[in-house]
């Protein structure tokens, strides 16, 4: 079954709140043989080594014991494309499905705060942004993409338009002329892992469904750093990484310094970012001075400042990835062993020399994972092991439409 701009969605009944969700969880067993594992097979000349095809399991109605397959699966894989999905998956199972994974969070906020106001239709308010505008029945969940949402899209005013990303906005000139990304070429947007970066832990895992897909030939994505590289992708593409091959790809001395080191995030980073240019690859920001002023950031706490180890543990499998976040970085705190010096790195241009250092070995075509979207399959990956970024598209492809759900954890990463 295809959903296209033309479906009519049921309303949904009502937003599900956390205590509804736990609440909900308790359903009959169901037998494991009932959900089918496949998993991708990658390109042979490919590093990737992740990612999985789920079969026979409606995420409408899931069991507990279809969610402990599936916990159990996705922090094996890391990534879940679940197939064959008899209907579209509403929002609040889209929500139940997310906030399992987490039973200790009680508060159900989403993983970058509080949405502002954005619109009122219908007698209903509409929070988020233009790009990222919240579902109202459900507000952890948010609308991604670009272009016109369905007809009758669940409590959204016809002709509702979503604002995709532009790397024109975001990246150091030159940009892609028009005419060539009209015709296919592409680029990375941003290579990150969910989290707003202060205050706020970062989500267990991310959920995406794709509700309508651009529809073209496939694009190529240009590196643009001097090395010639470039990839062969499907349109609207969500590109993915494995924190662990990261990790592997470093030198043992450079291995040993992250294993033992950390990282403090800018305050209020996504602001702090707002005014700066990220590099044409998409992995840090460009140290031209132009981020921000500490002092003109909305108010901030040294006490909420996330300080995270750049290493982090798979708690079901014990596998180490190297989980970091380049453009939201502003100091480092480096070891070479657990009872080493502590060096203190705060000149920006030395903390973004080496988060390339730790990041760029990995960003090469036969380590990523370019997932190509079809309609109603719903992803689920791990978001404290993968690194994950959009791709661009032309806009001649139409609608790319993606209902995305991710939570704020109840614990920060500790290692």
């Amino acid at each position: 079954m295809v959903f296209t701009a033309t479906s009519t969605e049921v309303e949904p009944p009502r937003t599900l709140t956390v205590k509804a969700a736990k609440e909900l969880f308790v359903l009959p067993q169901a037998d494991h043989s009932s959900g089918r594992l496949r998993p991708i097979t990658h390109d042979p000349s490919s590093n990737v080594d992740f990612g999985a095809e789920v079969y026979d399991i409606d995420l409408n109605n899931f069991t507990s014991a279809d969610f402990e397959f599936i916990s159990d699966a996705l922090h094996k894989h890391k990534l879940l494309v679940f197939k064959g999905q008899p209907a579209m998956l509403t929002p609040q199972q889209q929500y139940k499905l997310t906030s399992s994974f987490d039973p200790d969070e009680t508060t159900g906020g989403f993983a970058h705060g509080a949405d502002p106001y954005l619109t009122t239709y219908n007698g209903v308010d509409i929070y988020g942004l233009d790009k990222r505008p919240a579902i109202p029945c459900q507000p952890q969940v948010h609308i991604l993409g670009r272009g016109e949402v369905p007809r009758n899209h669940y409590q959204f005013p016809p002709n509702f338009k979503v604002k995709g990303i532009d790397h024109t906005d975001f990246h150091l000139p030159p940009h892609i002329p028009q005419e060539e990304r009209e015709s296919g070429a592409s680029r990375f947007y941003q290579w990150h892992w969910d989290g707003s970066l202060y205050n706020i832990p970062p989500p267990r895992v991310g959920c995406l469904l794709a509700v309508q897909t651009p529809r073209g030939p496939d694009v190529t994505v240009r590196w643009d750093d001097g090395t010639g590289s470039e990839m062969t992708i499907a349109p609207g593409a969500t590109a993915m990484v494995a924190g662990s091959r990261a990790l592997a790809l470093l030198d043992d001395e450079t291995r040993n310094v992250v294993m033992n080191s950390r990282i403090q995030y800018a305050p209020h980073a996504f602001q702090w970012m707002s005014t700066a240019h990220s590099t044409r690859l998409g992995h840090l920001l460009e140290t031209e001075g132009k981020e921000m002023p500490l002092e003109k950031l909305s108010l901030w706490e040294e006490s909420k400042l996330c300080i995270y180890p750049m290493v982090w543990t798979n708690p079901k499998t014990g596998e180490k990835s190297l989980q970091v976040h380049g453009q939201g970085a502003h100091k480092l705190y480096l070891k070479d062993s657990a009872d080493g010096v502590e060096r203190v790195i705060d000149d920006l241009k030395e903390v973004r020399a080496f988060m390339h250092k730790i990041m760029r070995p990995v960003l090469s075509p036969e380590n990523i994972y370019a997932h190509r979207h079809m309609e109603q399959d719903v992803i689920l990956w791990y978001n404290r092991a993968l690194w994950h970024s959009i791709t661009e598209f032309p806009e001649s492809y139409g609608p790319r439409i993606m209902h995305q759900c991710n939570v704020a954890a109840s614990d920060h990463p500790s290692g």
